[in-house]
């Protein structure tokens, strides 16, 4: 199965009278050319259940299926290669590094997967030109705008060619006309390259962009109807 998938996850921190339960048996599949926006209060969950989808963090039960391979069973060596080869994330905070040129800032994604050189340095140019900054390729990011750096961050994520991108926040910090072309861009990514993008959102213009949104409250997952839907882009 491509995408990913998660199956009846839990997360639970701490013990006895101390303990917390983020995540309450969660169960999500999303497809490739499916964008899925997850919302909620904070403190909900949505951060916890990216992180797992992401390979960042275990659940304490259930499973999650990337690209049909299980990540829960996998050893602590094998998950950096999976979140190199089958993950891109995208963060509100763009993570880039302000002394590195915007094309270096692509680069570097290749240079920890050992691709190096020129065949590297193309592959970079094509991910910048793929969401229209060519031409910024020798600009440090403190001449950029904050959807310019957004985008940067989102070629970066994508220069690996992963086959699920999981973003969080990243229009919160945008203006409106960033906003829509980041989340233009990352629709793009699903429709047209085929891959399941995943986003974590409280930014309502983000709505339209999706084709399914769910809600985490309390560590538990619902769907919103398309009735409640439209009442929420309204």
């Amino acid at each position: 199965m491509s995408g990913i998938l998660v199956d009846r996850v839990t997360k639970v921190y701490g013990s006895g009278a101390t303990v917390t339960h983020a995540l309450r048996g969660v169960d999500l599949e999303v497809r490739p050319r499916e964008v899925l926006l997850m919302e909620g209060p904070s403190g909900s969950g949505k951060t916890t259940l990216l992180s797992i989808m992401g390979a960042i963090l275990r659940p304490t039960s259930g499973r999650v299926v990337v690209n049909g391979r299980d990540i829960t069973v996998l050893g602590e060596r094998e998950l950096p290669r999976v979140r190199l080869d089958e993950l891109g994330f995208v963060f509100q905070g763009f993570n880039l590094f302000p002394a590195l040129s915007v094309l270096e800032n692509v680069g570097i994604a290749l240079d920890i997967r050992g691709e190096r050189g020129a065949p590297a340095t193309a592959k970079a140019r094509r991910a910048l030109d793929a969401v229209g900054l060519a031409d910024k390729a020798s600009s440090l990011p403190r001449d950029l705008s904050g959807g310019q750096k957004q985008r940067v961050a989102i070629a970066r994520a994508l220069v690996g060619s992963p086959r699920v991108i999981l973003a969080d926040e990243p229009t919160a910090s945008l203006d409106a006309e960033s906003g829509r072309r980041v989340m233009e861009l990352l629709r793009s990514l699903a429709v047209n390259d085929g891959r399941a993008v995943v986003i974590v959102t409280h930014d309502a213009r983000t709505l339209q962009y999706a084709n399914r949104i769910v809600r985490i409250d309390d560590g538990r997952l619902t769907e919103i109807e398309a009735a409640e839907l439209q009442g929420v882009a309204s």
